[in-house]
């Protein structure tokens, strides 16, 4: 038997004030931050650019010596790397300094980045004791307009549809700006084409 008493009625209410009224989708790479939220009624995006070095590419062939065990003795890092790192690290914060405290946060983006994104903010989220859902999906890059169609699901705001041609218009017919109608369409049906072997 389940109980519908008072205790289970303030459970049920404590877990809907829970739930976030508002969202922010981002999605993130190690170049750019784009931020969808909800904000009076509307989208608002935002873009964030970062000044983190691009990955230093190999050049040529890379000899390994059979010397040395492979998964150590090799080289440290690169003074580019630790700078890299050290920008990318700068990123992340400005990002997640421009996230809503009470907001559902939906973390895009491919690679690392993304998911060192979602580690700080559920860090950042457990050190001020927050509740929040914060979830992380591998994606390739989005457009503002596929984030904010994501945001208006999660938000629970139907998408907006556009009506294109009079097939579509679900009222009377669209008249011309001088208010003459046009006339309607002829259809004209062409008669069975022949085979050349008929006879």
């Amino acid at each position: 038997m389940t109980g519908t008493g008072p205790a289970q009625a303030a459970r049920r209410t404590d877990h809907q004030d829970a739930e976030p009224t508002a969202w922010t989708v981002i999605w993130i790479d190690s170049q750019e931050a784009i931020l969808a939220r909800w904000q009076e009624g509307r989208p608002e995006v935002e873009r964030l650019r970062s000044d983190v070095p691009a990955h230093r590419r190999a050049t040529g062939h890379v000899r390994h010596d059979p010397v040395v065990r492979h998964g150590g003795g090799g080289p440290g890092q690169s003074a580019a790397d630790a700078r890299r790192l050290e920008h990318l690290a700068r990123f992340l914060d400005q990002v997640a300094a421009r996230l809503p405290d009470t907001d559902g946060l939906a973390i895009l983006g491919p690679g690392p980045v993304a998911e060192q994104l979602e580690r700080q903010v559920r860090e950042a989220d457990a050190h001020h004791r927050r509740v929040r859902p914060v979830t992380r999906e591998p994606t390739g890059l989005q457009t503002e307009r596929q984030l904010i169609a994501r945001l208006r699901r999660l938000v629970g705001v139907p998408p907006v549809r556009r009506s294109i041609g009079a097939y579509r218009w679900s009222g009377p017919q669209p008249h011309s700006a001088s208010g003459a109608t046009r006339p309607p369409r002829r259809v004209v049906e062409k008669p069975p084409a022949s085979r050349p072997n008929e006879g």
